[in-house]
């Protein structure tokens, strides 16, 4: 875990490096440069790197784990767009994503499952209208899961018996982008395609989850695009 939480920074640093190091084409480009440490989006960009910060509520609904409650979670990354003509554009992302459910339960119950993903979202972007700050996208998320822990009455599980989980899922999504200065607001939400939940037989790494029913992701989150 210390050694995925140090590439993420890593990464993060090197991102803002790229984002804020970028040159604007208009002609006042030098001046704007002078007074602020990224460059102001322009009418006529063609690709754009930069990063992403921001937070989710998450949950992993299903009948695998009963009564299902939101957590809040951390997420960070990077991003390419292209733009094309009429408003359109095509925007990759990268990010590490904290994650996972709350539950209901009582003494001896589920308290927790906590999933750290990375993930790989791309979105196919539309501007609402000529020169508007508004956009609306549509896309798939891949994400690939990296650790889980299962919480018992606020204590972990060990390692060798967390539950034993799909590492690979698939999320549609979509997504709004309000454009200001010199950064976007973005919102978007997900939803799992796949049941994680492999339900192998304890004790072969299942412990609890030993059952066949289902777990889903789904995600709603809020972001800051420079």
């Amino acid at each position: 875990m210390q050694r995925v939480l140090t590439s993420f920074i890593l990464f993060l640093t090197i991102g803002s490096n790229l984002a804020f190091g970028q040159n604007d084409s208009t002609p006042n480009a030098e001046e704007e440069d002078d007074l602020v440490f990224w460059s102001k989006p322009s009418s006529d960009e063609k690709f754009r790197l930069g990063i992403k910060m921001g937070m989710q509520v998450s949950g992993i609904s299903g009948t695998a784990i009963p009564d299902p409650r939101p957590m809040f979670g951390l997420l960070g990354g990077g991003y390419g767009r292209i733009n094309f003509k009429r408003g359109w554009s095509l925007q990759q992302e990268v990010q590490v994503s904290f994650r996972g459910s709350n539950y209901q339960a009582g003494a001896g119950g589920i308290k927790s499952l906590r999933l750290l993903y990375i993930d790989a979202p791309l979105f196919l972007m539309k501007q609402i209208k000529r020169n508007s700050p508004h956009k609306i996208g549509l896309g798939m998320q891949y994400g690939h899961l990296i650790s889980a822990a299962l919480y018992i009455d606020d204590k972990a599980y060990p390692t060798a018996n967390a539950p034993s989980l799909d590492k690979n899922d698939w999320l549609p999504a979509a997504a709004y982008q309000y454009q200001l200065d010199y950064f976007a607001i973005q919102v978007a939400g997900k939803y799992g395609l796949r049941n994680i939940n492999l339900g192998y037989p304890w004790p072969e790494n299942a412990k609890p989850l030993n059952n066949q029913e289902k777990l889903h992701n789904f995600v709603f989150e809020i972001n800051l695009i420079f």
